[in-house]
């Protein structure tokens, strides 16, 4: 309890007990009666004074921490704007490269952009983003797709993710499902899932996947973002982690 809480206490104390001292009609001096008269008017005081200071205090936290939560939106959103800045230019420099050779290295590029930026902005700091392609045909599978990380395609935790998503397995029907239907998901708990579709890891225990797609269109594999804990992430993260993925699929649909 704090110090104005307990005085406040006190003095309320006093402002209720000295009218009933002095109405149960004792026999006291005069000079203790108007002691007790004085206190309790001076209580009385005190308290108004101290009730007008707190609320005084409280308004005054409570515009402190409006303008503290204004002057945070403003930032996130200065922030987000410089991404989308760079972005925008970096797919205008794609679209204006005028040979596949040119234009192959900026694509590139731009998804080491998006995976770091998956990576700082969705979950805690440990979040590890992730593009997750489909890889050449292993040759004792002819015609069964892979999909996993190519050429280092993540960002954040130390360990690089290493599952081989194949079709002619649980986990990697459902990721080439996802993809080949331009879909989203968000698991919170990977431990509530089916035992064959739980990750062949415990590094992480929720994660969000996105198809990297163009209006709907090409499927260029998904966006990954994962973390340690569930709760670490939320479904309202999927949103970003869509836009993300589709600013990357408008960058690698450019092929003239």
């Amino acid at each position: 309890m704090g110090w104005g809480t307990a005085t406040m206490g006190t003095l309320g104390v006093v402002t209720y007990v000295a009218p009933i001292v002095l109405g149960l009609g004792l026999k006291l001096p005069i000079w203790i009666a108007m002691t007790i008269m004085g206190v309790g008017v001076l209580a009385t005081v005190a308290t108004v004074i101290m009730s007008r200071q707190e609320a005084v205090a409280a308004r005054r936290d409570l515009v402190t921490a409006e303008q503290a939560a204004k002057a945070a939106a403003e930032r996130a959103r200065g922030a987000m704007e410089d991404v989308l800045t760079v972005l925008v230019h970096h797919i205008g420099e794609i679209v204006s490269a005028n040979s596949k050779s040119a234009r192959s290295p900026l694509q590139q590029q731009m998804k080491l952009a998006i995976v770091s930026l998956t990576a700082q902005l969705i979950g805690p700091e440990n979040a590890r983003a992730c593009v997750l392609e489909i890889a050449p045909a292993s040759p004792g599978s002819p015609g069964v797709r892979e999909m996993k990380c190519l050429a280092g395609l993540w960002m954040g935790r130390a360990e690089a993710p290493r599952t081989v998503f194949r079709e002619d397995q649980a986990r990697g029907a459902s990721l080439l499902k996802l993809m080949d239907d331009r879909k989203s998901t968000f698991v919170e708990n990977v431990d509530a899932l089916a035992p064959e579709l739980r990750p062949e890891t415990d590094s992480y225990k929720t994660y969000i996947t996105a198809t990297i797609t163009a209006a709907g269109k090409d499927a260029f594999g998904v966006l990954c973002v994962d973390a340690p804990n569930p709760g670490d992430l939320r479904k309202e993260d999927i949103r970003l982690v869509e836009v993300l993925a589709r600013l990357l699929g408008a960058a690698l649909a450019v092929r003239r």
